[in-house]
């Protein structure tokens, strides 16, 4: 600094000091003084703690010196600038912090809004009102909470009936970023009353209050949500355990098989399995309750008349059925198994007789379709080839007749699996291709209800063509037809209806349960039938 004139008030001539002059007098007096020094920087101090401690009233207040480390002259240039109008530097770096935090605070409720949409959007309107309608001093006010970067309820919001509670009952359930879906909800029609039993709810995960998880038959809609690391307690058949340890790899200990047709205990339950008719290894479980109960889950299964000769079924009444309902409804009445069947030998004889270079596919699932293309094969006196990935679960049905007749050599075979969504032209085509030294002609069959026609008999059905290759849809459906089911509750006559399939809309069940009335109307034993 440039130098400054000093006056004497008493003379009348001397002039007016300057305010720069003014300051450094005051810094010179004081650090002459090592007293006044001493209690001016513990004001500084007490004023500093106070700023940072409660930063929004350090906003709202008029600029404070602040004491901050003296240069070498001994000046203090804080005290300069507040002289000036100049804000301290504490009172800058309190106003940084301030900022500081509440860009935090913006930031934490980013991250809960998108825990909860609905209910962030909502804080964040609360939020803008307090800002808004809140004092300067109000909304720079940090908590140790906020500054360490968490947040913690206050007492109100603890309390149950608060506003955190409402907000963690809102939330519960739902998953938050970064962290697994929870599994959907077990729908009651899985789960047995009076046990702790659940049928095919492997998709749901571990289910409150569910002890033992059956599984009924290995199909993908049934098994769903088993994996390798799977350790619930599986009871099923020795077929489908097979399944399950060779495709899925579930170890062994967590799998209990159950023998067909035996009267088991499971956690003081008796248990019985009986053939569903749906395909290898399906089974429908009979449950003995401890109070005398009698439960039958047929689970998915094609009612046929042997099962009334089931020694198991043999005058017992049963309270609550569990019905495979996928085919509950008149526009389904499926031909016999046995005369579909029958249409695909004699259609496959008769083109292969007449055309010796002829190749035979058919279509399949995992497991399900093997009377088709076992019969197609047997007739031709050829083997079946599948693929690997089909082959081994075959090996898993412990059939010696089906360890006889399938292979996978394509070049051995005459009859050829392939997966269902593959039947159609473009694929058969370049199917075809690869054999063309051997055969020059393809008949395909696709075995499924859904390809059935009210209109057509079975006799009658005509396949669709282009050049060389047929493709029959027959309608040899796993599921139980409408006149199929209707027979069997009819002949079982059970208390209690529960529809497993189709249960998702209200029409539906309202359907089902109008052709359970008219049934029970038909049957004078029959008459306090009711849907669940």
């Amino acid at each position: 600094m440039g130098k400054h004139s000093t006056t004497n008030p008493d003379d009348p001539n001397s002039q007016l000091q300057s305010p720069q002059s003014l300051v450094l007098e005051c810094l010179q007096d004081r650090i002459s003084n090592p007293v006044c020094v001493d209690s001016y920087i513990s004001q500084e101090l007490t004023s500093t703690q106070t700023a940072l401690s409660i930063t929004q009233k350090t906003l709202s207040m008029a600029p404070r010196r602040t004491q901050t480390k003296a240069g070498p002259s001994g000046l203090k240039q804080t005290d300069i600038g507040v002289f000036f109008g100049l804000k301290s530097l504490n009172e800058k770096k309190a106003e940084e912090e301030v900022k500081a935090t509440v860009r935090e605070a913006d930031q934490q409720g980013s991250r809960r809004a998108r825990i909860s949409e609905t209910q962030g959007e909502d804080a964040k309107l609360q939020g803008r009102r307090r800002r808004k309608s809140k004092a300067p001093s109000e909304v720079s006010s940090v908590s140790p909470a906020a500054e360490d970067g968490t947040t913690r309820p206050t007492q109100t919001e603890g309390k149950p009936g608060g506003r955190a509670e409402r907000q963690k009952r809102w939330n519960r359930g739902r998953a938050t970023d970064g962290d697994p879906k929870e599994p959907k909800r077990c729908p009651f029609y899985k789960k047995i009353p009076g046990t702790g039993f659940a049928v095919d709810a492997f998709q749901y995960g571990v289910v409150e209050g569910v002890t033992a998880y059956f599984l009924t038959h290995f199909h993908s809609d049934h098994y769903g949500g088993l994996r390798k690391d799977s350790v619930l307690p599986i009871y099923c058949n020795k077929i489908t355990s097979n399944l399950v340890k060779s495709k899925l790899k579930v170890d062994e200990q967590y799998v209990h098989v159950l023998p067909m047709n035996t009267e088991c205990m499971v956690q003081g339950v008796k248990v019985i399995l009986l053939d569903a008719n749906h395909c290898p290894g399906a089974a429908m479980l009979l449950f003995v309750l401890p109070d005398g109960q009698t439960v039958l889950h047929t689970d998915d299964f094609r009612a046929d008349l042997s099962m009334e000769r089931y020694p198991e079924l043999q005058g017992l009444r049963i309270q609550t059925l569990y019905l495979d309902t996928t085919y509950c409804s008149p526009d389904y009445t499926f031909p016999a198994q046995q005369e579909v069947i029958t249409f695909a030998v004699n259609t496959a004889f008769e083109q292969v007789t007449l055309n010796p270079r002829t190749l035979v596919v058919c279509g399949t699932y995992a497991v399900g379709k093997e009377k088709v293309f076992l019969a197609v094969s047997e007739v031709l006196g050829s083997k079946v080839c599948l693929s690997k990935d089909k082959y081994n679960p075959m090996c898993c049905l412990e059939s010696e007749e089906i360890g006889r007749r399938i292979t996978t050599d394509w070049q051995a075979a005459q009859v050829h699996v392939l997966p269902m969504m593959q039947l159609n032209f473009k694929n058969l085509r370049t199917h075809l291709i690869k054999f063309s030294r051997k055969y020059d002609q393809l008949v395909a069959f696709k075995p499924t209800g859904w390809t059935f026609n009210q209109s057509v008999r079975v006799e009658d059905i005509q396949p669709q063509t282009q050049g060389n290759i047929s493709i029959y849809g027959i309608p040899y459906s796993k599921h139980s037809s409408f006149l199929a089911l209707k027979r069997f509750v009819q002949w079982l006559q059970p208390k209690k209806i529960v529809p497993t399939v189709n249960v998702g809309s209200w029409r539906s069940r309202k359907a089902m349960e109008g052709f359970f009335r008219e049934w029970s109307n038909q049957n004078s034993g029959y008459k306090n039938t009711r849907l669940i």
